[in-house]
């Protein structure tokens, strides 16, 4: 059954037409199982492993509930529970995950967390109690018919990505520390200032490197230059703002830092290949075949 032309439900399993997040449930069972998802393989993954045993891969490298585990869009493992386990897995879309991290200063921090997989185990009480009541909260949401809210989901996701953020303890820490520390600070200042339209140097020169410097800390890391780094988190913001506004171009170019449409335009187009009307008229159009190509996309901002 179609709800609110937005959600279908089959079988306990909830999707979203346009892919914005699906929940899967793996009660215990008496044996061991591979688990079999049941959402699109171009998702990514959040499982909340309540209590049992989580085997990762080829490798069969173990997890022990409870804990929050993650694997970004195509990052997947095979995953299988031991006997007893029990665990909630949420398909996690492109969307879903822009709308919960946002594009506020601090929102730098969550983007790194979700571009490898997570382990954390919940050992606190609090955390745990946190994490539970999220989860809860966040299929209690998809499965009210009629009463969907995708923005009560993103918001349930948010929290729950803060909740990993402060207990997630990264290992294996070497000599890319400091390149991580530099490139995490630069890309806090892209999310301040890519609006102010700074140049690469002046970014350089607030993190106290030189521009050479930056320069090969962002190919190493992201395989990107700084300025195509600044360039991708503009677009991403300029897609958003023509997907969700009506605003007209000029005060989408007003509020990106363009000091007119027509300056905005030349800088989407080359950036995207078609100007802002005509994506906006894509985009407009859910059904079109060639929306997914279109539609920004989490990896629009490394």
């Amino acid at each position: 059954m179609l709800i609110s032309g937005h959600i279908l439900l089959i079988s306990g399993i909830i999707t979203v037409a346009d892919r914005y997040a699906t929940v899967q449930e793996e009660p215990e069972a008496l044996h061991d199982r591979t688990v079999r998802l049941r959402f699109p393989k171009d998702c990514a993954m959040m499982l909340f492993l309540e209590h049992g045993t989580l085997r990762i891969g080829e490798t069969d490298k173990e997890t022990y509930g409870p804990a929050l585990c993650f694997w970004p869009q195509n990052g997947r493992d095979v995953i299988s529970l031991d006997a007893g386990s029990r665990a909630r897995i949420l398909g996690l879309s492109d969307i879903i995950l822009l709308d919960a991290i946002g594009a506020r200063s601090e929102s730098v921090h969550m983007r790194m967390l979700v571009e490898q997989p997570f382990f954390v185990p919940l050992a606190d009480p609090h955390v745990l109690s946190q994490i539970t009541a999220l989860f809860d909260w966040f299929v209690t949401e998809v499965q009210s018919t009629g009463q969907q809210s995708p923005m009560s989901m993103a918001a349930f996701l948010r929290l729950m990505l803060i909740s990993a953020m402060r207990a997630h303890q990264p290992t294996g820490l070497d000599a890319s520390a400091e390149r991580t520390g530099l490139l995490r600070r630069f890309r806090h200042l892209v999310e301040l200032h890519y609006r102010d339209h700074w140049q690469v140097a002046r970014y350089a020169q607030e993190l106290g490197i030189e521009y050479d410097r930056l320069h090969r800390i962002c190919k190493r890391e992201t395989s990107r230059s700084p300025a195509e780094l600044l360039h991708e988190r503009l677009t991403a913001e300029a897609k958003a703002r023509l997907e969700n506004s009506g605003h007209p171009l000029k005060k989408i170019a007003a509020d990106l830092g363009f000091s007119d449409a027509s300056r905005f335009s030349h800088f989407f187009k080359r950036r995207t290949e078609m100007s802002p009307g005509a994506y906006r008229a894509i985009v407009s159009r859910p059904d079109g075949e060639d929306l997914k190509e279109l539609r920004r996309g989490f990896s629009d901002w490394p």
